[in-house]
């Protein structure tokens, strides 16, 4: 979906080049007598012509004499604007490795200048070749880079962009919770700049992909309306834009109303959205027919229209055929076999199941499953008394030939009987020397036993000693403040296996709660060493009285020195003053705690994202403040709460957390912890644990004392 809209443009621009060939040739001719402006307009003239042929080599020929003239005139701002043309060039034809030498030079052209504007886009065309190259780390340190860049000059624009390119990072690492947060502070900024940047139209198009992915419908319909405010303020004053791109995005604005309104049951006004879409696209743009096809089918068979729906799945395969997105395809056959299902034709959407299953593993997933054996129970139902009547065919040949057989016996059995009362003698023999034998070997085997039964002995009282070890790292006395009446502090920690990676840790020191949570990236003992690393770092770090944000940078410095296995621990880090209630924090890559305020409702923190520690040195992060969570419980949870699994793989999920904390009274940190590990115990059932469970819960008095 995302790079049929990164085309958009260059398919508006595509016609046949003989069409202008004239109008270039004469103006190849005009340029010896142009001077100044005029002959830079000449070249831009030339240059915009080529951009709509599909002559690669003409089109860098073009940009590269514009360029040329621009530094032989010295005139630096329209230098710029060609050295960003030319990165757009390089990205739109798939040229990685000349952004990647290109980009730094522009991006130092473009300082000097104070070309803002073009530096931060340039930026984020570095960013967004990185991510789509698979490039995970390179292009995490350049929008964290361009984002401090950003803010030191207080500059909206490229901060919103750092919030967008960052965002399509974690979507490229499958983490939609962290896309939409980040996607949604890129939109805050932006629409703050003046006049609205034209990049907004694609962050609120990849927004609405992440709340559509998390059926966050209800978010989406409220995003539509901004969405619709900044289309309607944006082609206001820019009446030069095409037509048909702005048609493009309007196209693309009435899909997402379209899909908010299906996830809400809103069926007649998805039919109005899908309208307005239809009219918008009209054949223009090819990734948009294909999604009218395929929401307007999914809007048939919610009115259960089945025949309609098909014939419209019918296109929607057809135009899937010319596209090599996977998804795209596992999408339409999904659809088809739902809408078969809903005509009888139980058989053919079974098969389709089956070819889902053979075209990508990862859609293996329990609805398909489900939706398997669903299908499979349906066409045999539909072919019961067919295979009743086999059935009784084949029982009635069975007793047949059981009494057959039985003659059969009858008859020789005498002469078999003879034969086998003296094969059993010398069996009976054979079998004495056997048993001595297999006496023999048992014996040995026994000592085997013993011998492998001492050696895991001795491994299990080693890892034993290593969780002891491990639990005695972290506070595990409570009340942990005996003689201090202002803090109520509860915590647990459950290792998947026997040691693990999840680690907490809280003192105090000058009136300041010093407290962390964190979780190592994977189980076992590796796991464990590295948490115990992060524990003293945090230990030392904090007990200089840093601030959350400095604790965080040490620690990765340290965690991503000669970190050959690439592990990484996400953690929270904060400090709060137990006289005001202030709160100092710092997230690094770890999920949002939960705050119940005082009148009872409870909310996941928003913060900036920071990318976990180790994984590499030099990273400055960034800290944040509350200014006061007096009497407000403040809860700290590793990823094995809200992911853990039942037998059925169903997560216990973040909507589960949120009730708990917001439904049920506040008593004690302890309390409001037990409690959520006997809902999770409940949850889970007989399941084996996957993954470290740890949790925190704090309350202060501060300045309420």
């Amino acid at each position: 979906m995302r790079l049929s809209r990164l085309a958009i443009t260059i398919i508006m621009l595509i016609s046949a080049l003989d069409i202008y060939a004239d109008e270039a040739a004469e103006i190849r001719k005009k340029i010896p007598h142009f001077q100044g402006e005029r002959l830079l307009a000449a070249y831009d003239r030339l240059y915009r012509l080529s951009l709509e042929g599909n002559d690669p080599s003409y089109q860098l020929r073009c940009i590269n004499d514009l360029i040329a003239e621009t530094e032989r005139q010295r005139n630096f701002g329209k230098a710029g604007d060609a050295k960003v043309m030319k990165l757009i060039f390089f990205y739109n034809n798939d040229l990685s490795d000349s952004i990647y030498q290109q980009t730094p030079g522009v991006l130092d052209f473009l300082k000097v200048n104070k070309s803002w504007k073009n530096y931060y886009e340039s930026w984020t065309l570095l960013v967004n070749t990185y991510n789509f190259a698979g490039k995970t780390s390179e292009a995490l340190k350049e929008a964290n880079l361009m984002f401090d860049d950003a803010k030191m000059r207080q500059d909206k624009f490229g901060m919103g962009m750092a919030y967008y390119v960052l965002g399509n990072v974690y979507s490229n690492m499958y983490n939609p919770e962290e896309a939409a947060n980040t996607y949604a502070m890129s939109i805050d900024l932006l629409m703050q700049v003046r006049p609205l940047p034209m990049q907004l139209s694609d962050v609120f198009s990849y927004y609405s992909d992440e709340l559509t992915t998390q059926n966050r419908y209800a978010e989406l319909e409220q995003l539509t309306v901004r969405w619709k405010t900044f289309l309607t303020d944006y082609y206001k004053r820019r009446l030069d834009d095409s037509v048909g791109e702005a048609d493009s995005r309007w196209g693309y604005y009435y899909m997402a109303c379209a899909q908010a309104a299906l996830g809400q049951g809103q069926l007649e006004k998805a039919q109005m959205m899908l309208d307005e879409m239809k009219g918008k696209s009209a054949g223009a743009d090819v990734f948009l027919d294909r999604m009218w096809l395929y929401y307007t089918a999914d809007l048939l068979i919610r009115k259960k229209d089945y025949r309609e729906a098909l014939a419209l799945n019918d296109q929607s395969v057809q135009l899937a055929m010319n596209s090599d997105d996977k998804s795209v395809m596992i999408r339409t056959r999904k659809q088809r076999a739902e809408i078969l299902e809903g005509l009888g034709r139980y058989q053919e959407a079974a098969r389709l199941y089956y070819e889902m299953y053979a075209i990508n593993d990862s859609i293996n997933s329990n609805e398909v499953k489900q939706q398997l054996t669903e299908m499979n129970a349906r066409f045999d139902n539909e072919h019961l008394k067919l295979q009743q009547q086999e059935e009784r065919n084949r029982n009635i040949l069975i007793i047949v030939s059981i009494i057959i057989a039985a003659l059969l016996i009858f008859i020789v059995f005498r002469y078999i009987a003879a034969k086998r009362l003296k094969a059993a003698h010398v069996k009976l023999e054979e079998a004495h020397s056997e048993l001595e034998t297999a006496h023999s070997q048992l014996l040995t085997a026994y000592d085997q036993l013993e011998e492998t039964t001492t050696a895991k002995e001795r491994i299990e009282s080693e890892l034993r000693i290593a969780r002891d070890i491990q639990m005695g790292m972290v506070p595990r006395v409570f009340p942990p403040f005996p003689d201090r009446d202002d803090i109520d502090l509860f915590a647990s920690i459950t290792p998947a296996k026997a040691v693990g990676g999840d680690l907490y840790d809280y003192f105090v020191l000058d009136e300041k709660l010093y407290f962390c949570l964190g979780d190592v990236s994977g189980k076992g003992v590796p796991a464990s060493l590295f948490m115990a690393v992060a524990v003293n770092l945090f230990r030392v770090a904090s007990k200089q009285q840093l601030p959350p944000a400095e604790i965080a940078t040490r620690m990765n410095d340290v965690l991503s020195e000669n970190n050959e296995n690439s592990m990484f621990v996400t953690m929270f880090i904060g400090v709060a003053d137990l006289k005001t209630g202030h709160l100092d924090f710092c997230n690094a890559g770890h999920n949002p705690p939960v705050i119940k305020e005082t009148d009872g409702t409870a909310h996941f923190l928003k913060m900036k994202p920071n990318a976990p520690l180790g994984f590499w040195p030099g990273l400055k992060y960034v800290g944040e403040t509350i200014e006061d969570i007096s009497m407000k419980p403040f809860f700290i949870y590793s990823d094995g709460l809200n992911e853990a699994e039942n037998a059925n793989h169903d997560q216990y999920g973040d909507d589960r957390l949120l009730s708990q904390m917001q439904n049920q009274a506040y008593e004690s940190a302890e309390q409001t912890i037990n409690r959520l590990l006997a809902d999770v115990h409940e949850h889970v059932g007989g399941a084996e644990q996957s993954d470290d469970l740890t949790m925190l819960c704090l309350r202060i008095r501060g300045k309420q004392q």
